[in-house]
């Protein structure tokens, strides 16, 4: 009998050693309401749903729900309407959002490309260069890098003067409007492009320029809001955990996003090549962002002097884990 009970206690110290080394690997919560996330439906935003299916974001002590939307600019209008604590958004949804709101802090950019964005139309319209845009409609993304992109290309070609009529569709809308001739030409990005190739009968023709802009994904939230630097600091580190799993796991991350994204990992394959996966805060950052402010307010699309956009970016988070990429 004595046996008996020395073995049960022997046992049970064994049980409560497990359960205390079980508990030591739970990570504490650091805030306990779901922190909701506007994830961009598009490629770029893998990071954010391989944290999500390796567990980092729980790993560092986050409860995250990933908040679908069709773009950056739901994904900030979610975030201006308080339906999101942060966005994912490009540099030219974050200079609107922060002329109009004065409230946007850009935490990090985690993805860049330099041929996400296109300028499309159909072989059958005849239309064979930029050039031969003039009078003609162009379906276009009002107030985000779609519009700049394709300001962009005017002004490289001279043409910033020639009689264009923008078009102002949804991005879901693009493509719809350029196959049924409602619009000649459509400016948008990826997954788009590929979409537009797949259904279209005729030949889709790309009139834009490879490399001449660089597309940056960032993360975005208030800056009104109560200072949360611990969510941030964590919600940075499991993105860069994540990213350093897409490096490692480029076939995995493809399929992933392409179920994640209901698309065929074909369509993903289509421009992975030109994504940079990077956490980062750079000098490239910021010299795009000052382009685009002088381009906005050039144009008087934006009134005023153009917006100081050292304002705009946060990197408190980013310089805290030691991640920002020193300027070149």
């Amino acid at each position: 009998m004595k046996v008996s009970v020395a073995l049960v206690f022997v046992l049970s110290l064994a049980v409560l050693g497990w359960w205390s080394g079980q508990q030591s690997e739970i990570p504490s919560i650091i805030h306990q309401e779901p922190i909701k996330i506007g994830v961009s439906l598009t490629p770029l935003s893998t990071p954010f749903y391989v944290a999500q299916k390796q567990s980092l974001f729980t790993k560092h002590g986050l409860n995250v729900e990933i908040v679908p939307c069709k773009g950056g600019v739901q994904c900030a209008t979610l975030l201006q309407a308080g339906s999101v604590d942060y966005a994912t958004a490009s540099g030219t949804v974050a200079l609107f959002n922060s002329y109009h709101h004065n409230n946007i802090s850009l935490l990090a950019s985690f993805v860049t490309s330099s041929n996400d964005l296109k300028l499309l139309t159909l072989e059958s319209s005849g239309i064979t260069d930029i050039t031969d845009l003039e009078h003609k409609k162009v379906g276009i993304v009002k107030s985000s890098s779609s519009e700049f992109y394709f300001d962009l290309l005017l002004i490289s070609n001279a043409l910033q003067d020639m009689d264009v009529e923008r078009v102002y569709l949804k991005p879901e809308d693009t493509v719809s409007a350029m196959l049924s001739y409602q619009v000649d030409a459509i400016s948008i990005w990826e997954p788009h492009g590929y979409r537009a190739g797949v259904e279209s009968v005729a030949p889709v023709v790309d009139l834009g320029t490879e490399g001449i802009y660089q597309l940056s994904f960032n993360l975005l939230t208030k800056s009104t809001r109560t200072k949360q630097e611990a969510v941030d600091k964590a919600l940075l580190l499991a993105i860069s955990e994540a990213i350093d799993w897409v490096g490692d796991h480029s076939s995995e991350s493809i399929e992933l996003i392409s179920q994640e994204l209901k698309i065929r990992p074909q369509q993903v394959k289509w421009t992975w090549d030109d994504y940079v996966f990077r956490l980062a805060n750079d000098y490239s950052l910021l010299s795009n962002l000052q382009l685009q402010a002088h381009w906005a307010s050039e144009r008087s699309i934006l009134e005023g002097e153009p917006l100081d956009v050292r304002a705009i970016i946060d990197d408190t988070s980013l310089d805290e884990i030691n991640l920002k990429v020193p300027m070149q």
